[in-house]
């Protein structure tokens, strides 16, 4: 005898409704609390650092190289932010909470040491990885899973930078270039905001203020400086990764030990900051942010100083990200051809400072929302558009190499890329 088809009743419907809801709004209080909480830490401490580091703390690159080396015999120690983007495409990548601390100290260490690494990568890894391993302790589906790891990476970006519509885009698009995960934009967004609010409100965290932008008289010509804006930030992307990979796999191919290797590195980077004018690429370089956006600024070669030496800090294994580094190289290098161009050095320094970043990270739209969030919204278009010039002429693989491309996107313009650069 076949039985009857038993459906399920009206209270049990509301029930597992309300375990549904129940289970999304602790998992957005758990990611938006720890990822805010961890990026206040995380914030503090580079501070903290920056004001206390000394010169002879150079010195120790070679024994943080070989304390990170070392790090590196926990296997949840070899996930990145790289690896969290395979996850979101579905490949079985360990997660665990240890990852947050680990990152947290091993970053600081870098810094701490003097390398010039960035601070967002940890963010956005920490903000993910959080978010991945509260997720994995529900019995939820494998896509409810990934919408929480996107908003963790969401909260972590939206923190670090108090940046949360950049944020919140910055998880929606990191996975494809080209689409928008749209399923996820409520989780998204809501993390990214109160992350944001968590840090600023109850741990009183502090963000760089920047001046308002004013947008240009709009003409033919201006268009067209807009294009060749956006060829040049492609040019120093395509340089910026392109150095750092040949730094890593030659690297790599060293006929020594690992653990020498680490060591060799560290003092690589302590012998390169023996030179006068590397003094001012050692460590984060926050205080030079706000540089560019001064009057009759003219210094240029603070750019390609800081691109070699974050390029050498990354290749050779010192933790961190690159955000912050790639700000100082877009910013610096746009605002010294002010006269050149003639274009207001301001607007220029805000162009390399938002295009350059986000161009190399693929996401257009996060580009816009922080450079509207940092600048004012009189030139939110520029950003748009040359973010996109970035992102086609520096290459399909940026930062992050396990993004993948919409299929609908043209790549013509790719067959040129390497005669053009």
């Amino acid at each position: 005898k076949v039985g009857k088809i038993k459906f399920p009743t009206f209270e049990t419907k509301i029930l597992l409704i309300m375990r549904i809801w129940g289970i999304r709004i602790l998992l957005w209080a758990i990611i938006s609390f720890a990822s805010g909480s961890v990026a206040s830490l995380f914030l503090w401490g580079l501070q903290f650092i920056a004001e206390n580091r000394q010169t002879y703390f150079l010195f120790g690159l070679p024994f943080v190289g070989l304390l990170l080396y070392w790090s590196r015999k926990w296997e949840f120690a070899h996930v990145g932010t790289n690896d969290l983007i395979k996850k979101l495409q579905g490949e079985p990548i360990q997660t665990s909470y240890y990852q947050a601390p680990l990152t947290i100290v091993t970053t600081w260490l870098s810094h701490l040491a003097g390398a010039s690494v960035g601070r967002e990568g940890a963010a956005v890894f920490m903000g993910g990885s959080i978010a991945a391993a509260s997720a994995k302790r529900f019995n939820i589906s494998q896509e409810e899973k990934s919408i929480w790891l996107r908003a963790g990476m969401s909260a972590g970006f939206a923190a670090i930078f108090g940046t949360p519509w950049a944020g919140c885009f910055f998880g929606l698009e990191i996975k494809e270039v080209g689409k928008i995960h749209y399923r996820s934009f409520l989780a998204c967004l809501s993390s990214a905001f109160t992350a944001n609010l968590v840090s600023l409100h109850v741990y009183g965290t502090k963000h760089v203020l920047y001046p308002h932008i004013l947008l240009p008289p709009i003409s033919l010509l201006f268009w067209a400086k807009l294009a060749l804006i956006g060829l040049f930030l492609a040019l120093i992307a395509r340089m910026y990764s392109r150095l750092e990979s040949v730094i890593y796999s030659t690297t790599d191919k060293l006929p020594i030990q690992a653990y020498q290797k680490a060591i060799l590195g560290g003092l690589v980077l302590l012998l390169i900051f023996q030179f006068p004018f590397f003094q001012e690429s050692i460590g984060l370089g926050s205080q030079y942010l706000l540089r560019p956006f001064e009057e009759n600024f003219s210094q240029g070669l603070f750019a390609r100083q800081k691109l070699i030496a974050t390029c050498l800090s990354l290749g050779l294994g010192f933790k961190g990200g690159e955000a912050t580094p790639l700000f100082l190289i877009g910013s610096h290098a746009m605002a010294s051809l002010s006269n050149l161009i003639e274009l207001p050095g301001p607007f220029l320094a805000a162009i390399g400072f938002t295009c350059l970043y986000m161009g190399l990270t693929k996401t257009p739209i996060a580009a816009m929302c922080m450079g509207i969030e940092l600048f004012g919204s009189d030139t939110w278009f520029c950003y748009l558009i040359v973010t996109f010039i970035v992102i086609y002429f520096a290459g399909t693989k940026g930062i992050f190499k396990s993004q993948t491309w919409a299929t609908y996107l043209p790549k013509l313009p790719f067959k040129y890329v390497s005669i053009l650069f």
